[in-house]
């Protein structure tokens, strides 16, 4: 059997063999300020399932309050919450592949259950705290997932996204400070984390 995306390069000549390609969550580009991974020993006081986090798990972009966030994909909205002292307000998104993750939101402009396109507006970002900047915060889970891993399930989001929306640290000015990671909230028994 053959799988047509494994012939078919991208328009920037890259494939990714499990044929998930995200839509830039964002118009424009993004500056990556935290990587997956980044800051071990800092997330490595925060849990998922009681398992200690082996480093970030996702991507930060530095946005503009009130900047339009777009769905990855075509899904369902499963989760919209708030989580003080962690991801602020939140929502998920079920796709075929999993699942992704938008946190440090403003306005929401859909609902919970809403069957939503590839590029849907899903609402705004919102304001940072500082002294943390204003920021998105993307994760994505690939079935199958495991969230006793020490990524809680998640998986890097940038081999899935287009070069062509990403900035990275050392194509801007040093002008920026340094990104401060923001907590998570500590998981307290009987709750579920997104």
């Amino acid at each position: 059997m053959t799988f047509k995306f494994t012939s078919q390069p991208l328009a920037s000549g890259l494939y990714e063999p499990e044929g998930i390609y995200l839509h830039p969550p964002f118009e424009g580009r993004g500056l990556i300020v935290q990587f997956w991974g980044d800051h071990p020993e800092f997330h490595a006081q925060f849990t998922y399932n009681g398992v200690p986090l082996k480093g970030h798990i996702g991507l930060d972009f530095a946005l503009q309050p009130g900047t339009i966030i777009f769905s990855v994909d075509k899904g369902r909205v499963m989760e919209m919450s708030n989580e003080p002292g962690g991801f602020g307000r939140y929502l998920k998104v079920e796709h075929s592949w999993g699942e992704s993750l938008y946190a440090h939101l403003g306005d929401i402009n859909i609902d919970a259950g809403q069957v939503i396109g590839r590029g849907a507006l899903l609402g705004y970002s919102g304001e940072g705290n500082p002294p943390t900047i204003a920021h998105l915060h993307l994760g994505i889970r690939i079935r199958p997932y495991n969230r006793f891993d020490g990524w809680g399930g998640f998986t890097d989001p940038l081999p899935y996204l287009s070069p062509d929306n990403l900035l990275f640290p050392d194509e801007v000015s040093n002008s920026h400070a340094p990104f401060v990671p923001l907590a998570l909230a500590l998981e307290k028994h009987g709750s579920r984390r997104p």
